[in-house]
């Protein structure tokens, strides 16, 4: 689901970023893992159907330690070869760039790397191909591989989730209990991703779910009374909250979030106001970082947004969280689909996504991935393996590049209890149409432009049939 504007390198000392310009050109992964090859070694892709090898086509690998490009490498030891295609390192833009292929026609890639909101569209135009013969269906949580499902049929399983975390700095000088209700969040100054992308729809969500509006995109909340008072009135109150942050903090992206949250002097947050709602990747991201350390130890801990305040008898709740994540689907006219559909089992059991998690910071779609049965969601049952003991030959990584027993069973109890109640966003073909009318009503809200509930009820009910509208 994640965009990130910018690619991930091992820092040494602060934050080291690379800029990418992503065209036409695309980055071909061979060899050792995590080598990108120069512009001169760049291939373009085949246009007829004659390719031998497999093309795997994705975003950018953000990945702590590039553990996608291993996964991909490790395979072409004994396979078929494959190749990564990074085609960009923005959502929309992964998303523009394969549609097009696949809209043309064209048999270039094999498996697609996806956002999980593309499901729908993608099968139901045609595009992927079934997968409802894969074994061992039921380690993947339940919500992530319902992602995969259009119309009673398998296209796609889960390669990573994403969940809503909340981040909290632990070395700041504060007399400020951390928020434990969903009431409480919200009267505080959160870093979030606030820019005009998919990361604040996703916020924005998150506020209407949270606020009693979770029926929405269904056919009993397209009235124009229930829009009116479970989704426009919090997104009013959302907007004016957003207001109150100041100007900087409606830029921020992922990476820009992560930035602000680690900084001591970020504008309109004092010293003792260090909350950031991201998703699990940041936590290999900030943890990698020199300035994020002191004594062995991090500088700051995460955990399930909070939701209910607890009740007699019944414990708190995490608040509704917005499931993302990447799926991996197979091309329908792949002219290698037996073997990419076991590149696409590769990529997903239970061993690799214990590598994703432990040496990739990404958090896996499998209960025994993270030590847990089928259906037992049990945080306290998290049971880790560190990088180094599952792949031998990244031994001595450990205290540098990835993460230790403790952090990744503190990031793992977090990611378990958050899931239960994780959603996906509207499951529709028209997901695209839908984001881009519903935060585009938000940003005129923020912006405290004129939107009355009966145009946004209108621009919403419009966007989830497909059609062009907006507030």
């Amino acid at each position: 689901m994640t965009s990130w504007p910018r690619f991930r390198v091992r820092p040494h000392g602060g934050f080291s970023w690379i800029f990418f310009t992503v065209g036409a050109v695309v980055a071909l992964i061979t060899g050792a893992a995590g080598l990108l090859l120069p512009a001169s070694s760049y291939t373009p892709l085949p246009a007829k159907c004659e390719h031998s090898e497999l093309f795997v086509v994705g975003g950018t690998d953000i990945s702590l330690n590039y553990q996608r490009r291993a996964l991909i490498t490790e395979w072409n030891k004994s396979h078929r070869h494959a190749t990564l295609v990074e085609v960009s390192d923005s959502t929309d833009l992964q998303h523009s760039q394969i549609k097009a292929m696949e809209e043309s026609g064209g048999c270039a890639y094999d498996v697609l790397i996806m956002d999980n909101t593309w499901t729908a569209q993608f099968a139901d135009s045609g595009y992927l191909r079934t997968l409802d013969d894969l074994d061992g269906l039921n380690d993947f949580f339940p919500n992530a591989l319902q992602t995969g499902m259009w119309h009673g049929n398998l296209y796609a399983v889960p390669f990573n989730v994403d969940v809503g975390l909340l981040y909290r700095r632990t070395d700041m000088q504060t007399t400020m209990a951390p928020p434990a209700t969903w009431a409480r969040l919200i009267d505080s100054p959160v870093i979030m991703q606030l820019a005009d992308y998919e990361g604040l729809t996703v916020n924005a969500l998150e506020r209407v779910w949270n606020s009693g509006g979770d029926g929405f995109t269904g056919e009993g909340g397209r009235d124009e009374k229930y829009l009116s008072k479970n989704v426009y009135r919090p997104l009013k109150e959302f907007a004016t909250w957003v207001r109150g942050l100041g100007p900087d903090p409606r830029e921020y992206h992922e990476r820009q979030s992560i930035d602000a949250f680690a900084s001591n002097t970020q504008k309109g947050l004092s010293s003792d106001e260090r909350l950031m709602r991201n998703w699990p990747y940041a936590f290999s991201t900030l943890a990698a970082e020199p300035q994020m350390q002191r004594d062995g130890r991090l500088r700051f801990q995460v955990r399930a947004l909070p939701g209910s305040a607890p009740r007699p008898g019944h414990p708190a709740m995490p608040a509704r969280t917005v499931l993302g994540g990447q799926n991996l689907a197979v091309a329908k006219r792949s002219p290698h689909a037996a073997d990419a559909e076991k590149l696409v089992e590769f990529l997903t059991n239970a061993r690799n996504q214990k590598l994703l998690f432990a040496c990739g910071g990404f958090a896996p779609a499998r209960y025994s991935s993270l030590g847990l049965r089928p259906g037992r969601m049990v945080p306290t049952a998290v049971r880790v393996q560190k990088c180094s003991e599952l792949d031998k030959t990244k031994t001595g990584l450990d205290e540098t590049n990835v993460l230790n027993d403790e952090q990744l069973r503190e990031l793992g109890q977090a990611v378990v209890t958050a899931l239960p109640n994780a959603s996906p966003r509207p499951v529709t073909a028209h997901y695209s149409t839908f984001s881009r009318t519903f935060r585009g009503c938000v940003v005129k809200m923020i912006n405290n432009e004129d939107v009355g509930p009966r145009t946004f009820a209108r621009a919403v009910r419009r966007s989830l049939d497909g059609q062009t509208a907006s507030c």
